[in-house]
Order: structure tokens, then C-alpha cells, then sequence
């Protein structure tokens, strides 16, 4: 196709090998909607442990379990780091734990949906109106003198002021808006957990995070695997038009086991290095 488009091109004598090469380029990404990273979309790089031990939480945090099964604590930690280009550009993080499997339910996470604001106390706002009212009166006039000819200008006046003065306060208390900085919740029917994580004036994307979760397994439990997948995502240009993009995504399996258990441990180990 892409042969055809530039047969209908004039074509000077001059027309050179890299002249040649950048049309065949332009009618490429005008053909596949493909377009050259910019310089400034930001590489980021994922890290996280490929082992993670869990531990057994007492059966008063977990009164909702069944007999037959116990309640474990697992921590996630994942690094965000930005390799190059503008990390304004990155929107938006998430983080996904889930059974493949459909063994493992979740109980709880931390952190949950949090809300924050810019504004440090409730916003006021005060209102003033005056209105006022004046009122003048003056007369004025000549009188003749009988002083021979001459003539008196004398103008007497009255001059009266009536002020009416009126000032209104209104003083508005208002809640400050909240921004979603941290959105978590289930899925996969409960045997999957995600976190999207925002950026805020007051917190950073970029470094470590740590991501709580409980699980329901069986009472003989000893060790699992999760599957752990990132993404950073944000507003890039594509062909002059801003869209949705992808600037990282990596996925693995952790292996879980349970503290306190040798086997388990070497178990998950050799699980992750096959």
C-alpha cells in the first residue's frame, strides 16, 4: 500500500535515498496510526519481590471464617521508578494481585480508597454590602437694600442631611474538594485485589509502596502463588491527538509461603526461579 501512495507523489530529480526513507516513514504511520515515543514520555521500571512470606493472623481478627480455615497477612512491596522522561505525564498507577487458580479469597487490603485535599481547614468566605442613604436642602435669593441704588445679594439657605447606613456580613463555610489519590477494592469475585495509585501536591509516585493483603485459605495452607501486575498509564500524543496510553506494564508470579515454615520457603524459591 504504502508503494502505491507514493506513486501518486511528484518525485523531483533530487529525490535522494533519505528523502525517500522519510516518505516511506510519514505514509507508514499514516497508514498504521503508529507514531515515534516523544522525548519526554516518561520509562518506568517496576520492581518486586518474587518471594513473600505470610503470616497467620489470630482468629479473632477473621470471625467471618469457616471451619476448615485460617486467615494469613501478606505485604507487597513495589518500586516505582522513573528511568527518563516527565514524570507529570504518568496519571495513574495500578497494582493487581489474583488467584489464577481461584484458591485464595481476599478478606481485607490496605490501604483502602483514600480522599485528600489541598486545603488544610474548611474554606470561608465573607460577604459584605453597605448601603447608604443622603438627603440635602438648600434655598437661595437676592433682596433689595433701600441703600440708594445699590442692590443686596444675599442669598440665605438651609441645608439638611439625612444618612441611613445599612452594612451586611455573610460569612459561607464550605467543605474543601476531595481528589481520589488511592482507589482499591476486589475482583475476580473476591480471589483478586488492585490498587490505583494518583499522584497529589503532597505525595509521589515514584519510590516504594507497600500493599496490605489478607487471605482466606485452607486450614493446612502452606504456600501459594499470586500473579503481580503493574502498569503506569497517562495522556500521550498519538498523531497530534492526545489518548490514553500505556508507558509501562510488567507481570510475574509470586510465590507466597508461610513464616516460620523452611520447606515452604524453598519451595516458593524454586517455584520462582524455573
Amino acid at each position: 500500500m504504502s508503494s502505491l501512495l507514493l506513486r501518486g507523489l511528484p518525485r523531483p530529480a533530487s529525490f535522494s535515498a533519505a528523502r525517500l526513507a522519510g516518505a516511506l516513514v510519514q505514509v507508514s504511520l499514516l497508514a498504521t496510526g503508529a507514531a515515534p515515543a516523544a522525548a519526554d514520555d516518561p520509562a518506568v521500571a517496576f520492581d518486586f519481590a518474587r518471594t513473600v512470606e505470610c503470616h497467620e493472623l489470630d482468629p479473632a481478627e477473621a470471625p467471618a471464617l469457616y471451619p476448615g480455615e485460617k486467615a494469613v497477612e501478606c505485604t507487597l512491596r513495589v518500586s516505582v521508578n522513573l528511568l527518563a522522561g516527565n514524570a507529570g505525564q504518568i496519571e495513574e498507577l495500578r497494582v493487581e494481585a489474583t488467584d489464577p487458580d481461584r484458591r485464595l479469597r481476599v478478606l481485607s487490603f490496605s490501604p483502602q480508597t483514600t480522599l485528600a485535599s489541598e486545603f488544610t481547614g474548611p474554606i470561608e468566605r465573607t460577604t459584605t454590602n453597605e448601603n447608604g442613604h443622603a438627603l440635602g436642602l438648600s434655598l437661595g435669593g437676592e433682596i433689595p437694600a433701600p441703600i440708594g441704588n445699590v442692590v443686596a445679594h444675599v442669598a440665605p439657605s438651609a441645608n439638611g442631611t439625612l444618612t441611613d447606613r445599612e452594612v451586611v456580613t455573610e460569612k459561607e463555610c464550605r467543605v474543601p474538594p476531595k481528589q481520589t489519590i488511592i482507589a482499591a477494592g476486589t475482583i475476580d469475585e473476591a480471589h483478586g485485589v488492585f490498587f490505583k495509585v494518583r499522584p497529589s501536591s503532597q505525595t509521589t509516585l515514584e519510590g516504594m509502596h507497600e500493599f496490605t493483603v489478607r487471605l482466606i485459605v485452607p486450614e493446612n495452607w502452606r504456600g501459594d502463588a499470586l500473579r503481580i501486575t503493574c502498569s503506569a498509564s497517562g495522556t500521550g500524543k498519538m498523531l497530534w491527538v492526545k489518548q490514553h496510553k500505556t508507558w509501562a506494564r510488567t507481570a510475574a508470579e509470586t510465590a507466597l509461603y508461610l513464616a516460620g515454615d523452611a520447606a515452604a520457603r524453598q519451595a516458593a524459591q524454586r517455584y520462582v526461579s524455573r
